[in-house]
Order: structure tokens, then sequence, then C-alpha cells
């Protein structure tokens, strides 16, 4: 199961160095990003990389989880674009698996990431989508911070037998 490590060991970190980020590094995410699935292929996922110090500080004013960017060398704010999407909803579901791509890239690529949420929230969505400009068809869906990790977190226990079913609900999948 060694090969599955980047998914087990990826944490939530909210400290970072002062290390900034290199562009190749930030495309190499965005990269990985745009890889997820989707409905239909459609992709309605875009990206906002945000790396002005103003930016990040305002963000912080107007999200009450987001004090890690204080130290966050970039933050991605994942958007979903509802002229895209496969069918009405589709787009949350999409961006969350381009979400869950780009934390685990940068995990791989030895950076911390947090993930904010932003959906369903929609003061907080309305007030992100003012902050970027972002056209009213495009909906900011997650915020990631992103920096060079100041902490470290041991892998919890997550795996509970008790959540598995074998073809019905009333049975459960007795696993090895």
């Amino acid at each position: 199961m060694e090969e599955l490590n980047f998914i087990l060991d990826r944490r939530s970190i909210r400290k970072y160095s002062d290390q900034k980020i290199d562009n190749q590094t930030i495309t190499t995410l965005l990269h990985a990003s745009m890889y997820a699935p989707s409905a239909v292929n459609r992709q309605p996922w875009h990206f906002v990389v945000i790396d002005r110090r103003e930016m990040l500080d305002r963000i912080m004013e107007i999200h009450p989880h987001a004090r890690m960017l204080q130290s966050a060398s970039h933050a991605v704010v994942v958007c979903g674009d509802e002229l895209l999407q496969h069918d009405d909803g589709y787009w949350v579901v999409d961006c969350g698996a381009a979400t869950q791509n780009l934390l685990l890239a940068a995990n791989v690529l030895g950076l911390g990431s947090c993930w904010v949420g932003l959906h369903p929230r929609e003061g907080r969505k309305a007030a992100v989508s003012e902050l970027l400009g972002l056209p009213p068809h495009v909906q900011p869906f997650a915020l990631v911070a992103l920096g060079y990790p100041m902490e470290s977190k041991p892998r919890p226990e997550r795996f509970h037998r008790d959540k598995v079913k074998h073809n019905s609900w009333d049975t459960p999948y007795y696993l090895d």
C-alpha cells in the first residue's frame, strides 16, 4: 500500500514558510487539476491564481476560516462555469475532483495545502466573486491555500469497516 502514501499522508497544512512557490510549480499543479474527471468531459472549471499579498489579506477578511493565507505563498480559487457544465449542478462535482487533484499534486511536490470551502456559502461566494471580478455564470467553488509547509501532521486512522456494505445496506462487507 506504500504507493498510496501520497493520498494517505495528505493533510491540511495551515502554516507555511516565507519561500515563494515558482511559476512552473504552480503551472504543474494546474496541469494536474485539469486532468480530473468531469461529467461528459465538459471540464467546467476555471482557476484564479492569487499571489498578491493584498488580495490574500482581503480574502482573510471575507472568509472567517482562511487565516492560513497569512503565511501562504499562493492561493488558487477553483471556479465552476455553469455554461460549460454537463447539466445543472454538475460543476460542483467536477470542481470537487479538480480540487482534490490539486491537493494531491501539491502533496506529491512537497507543498502544503489547505482546502477552504466557498460553495455553498452564498455570502462568501458573492464576496469572492466580486473581489475577483468573476462573470455571473462562473461560481467560486473552493480556495486552496498553498505554500512550503512549516508543520507536519501524522496520518490518522480514517478507515472504518462499518461504513462498507456488501450488495445492500443491511449486509456488512467482510474485508481482509
